[in-house]
């Protein structure tokens, strides 16, 4: 379930790496309808009916919270125009303000995720369990280059072409910091077990869909939640230590491109 989750909530992320976010939003629905579809073999009819149900919801999004994302996007860039050095304390403030927007634009989706699984029938429960387990045990740790390559496009996207040295502390940083991809998948067979459960009785199945959307922390396994915790604590500080060794034209870079894109955010919530 937690995949279904985030594929909904894509709209969100593709702020933070697409430089077309109006496509990237415009198309939001029928890639994540398309994606669910490969999770329950949806019919036409179901289909149709979360690909507008889902455009709906993003229309709250854009009206609702793409505003409070501009703004803590502008925010972040005057910090940034100003503030000489940084740590891990505030590169996780930044990241609380903007998780907190994303669970507030999560909760807009939850009565859709409810009726969508009101509208599955019990050999769809079967095809997503068979589709999780598949997808669980194809699950592996990405080489290491492969995670340097993503993340230095990331990187290059946001301030520019990366220097020799902070190459080097990327790799020593994923090295040291390999996805925890086991006690991923655990947290994940977690909340397909407990969706599967759930499923036959129609009020603890409405729970649990509110819950994945209203509370979602609060779902996740105890130790997992500590793992992301500490993880996120680790990627702050190796954040704080690109910002505080970025050359001048590497800040200027990465401010202009934070303003542009609260900016096209901004104009994507006035469509």
């Amino acid at each position: 379930m937690k995949k279904i989750t985030a594929l909904i909530f894509l709209i969100l992320f593709v702020t933070f790496s697409c430089s077309r976010l109006d496509l990237a939003v415009n198309l939001a629905n029928s890639y994540i309808a398309n994606k669910a579809d490969d999770f329950f073999d949806l019919t036409g009819d179901q289909s149709r009916w979360l690909k507008e149900a889902l455009a709906k919801d993003i229309i709250r999004v854009r009206k609702t919270i793409f505003p409070q994302l501009a703004t803590e996007m502008l925010k972040i860039a005057d910090v940034l125009s100003y503030q000489k050095t940084f740590d891990s304390n505030s590169v996780l403030k930044s990241y609380d303000r903007l998780e907190g927007l994303y669970y507030d634009g999560l909760r807009i989706f939850s009565p859709t995720a409810v009726a969508f699984v009101d509208k599955l029938r019990p050999a769809q429960i079967e095809y997503f369990q068979k589709q999780a387990d598949k997808k669980f045990s194809e699950m592996k740790e990405d080489p290491e280059e492969k995670s340097y390559s993503k993340i230095k496009k990331h990187f290059d996207s946001w301030m520019g072409g990366m220097t020799s040295t902070q190459k080097k502390e990327l790799k020593n940083f994923i090295e040291k910091n390999p996805p925890p991809i086991k006690e991923v998948v655990y947290n994940r067979q977690h909340l397909v077990h407990e969706f599967i459960r759930a499923y036959p009785d129609k009020v603890a199945r409405k729970s649990f869909v509110e819950g994945i959307f209203t509370k979602y922390e609060a779902m996740k396994d105890p130790a997992y939640n500590k793992l992301i915790d500490d993880k996120h604590k680790r990627v702050a500080g190796f954040f704080a230590n690109i910002l505080n060794n970025i050359s001048a034209d590497q800040k200027k870079t990465l401010i202009d491109t934070i303003r542009d894109r609260a900016n096209q955010v901004v104009r994507i919530s006035k469509n």
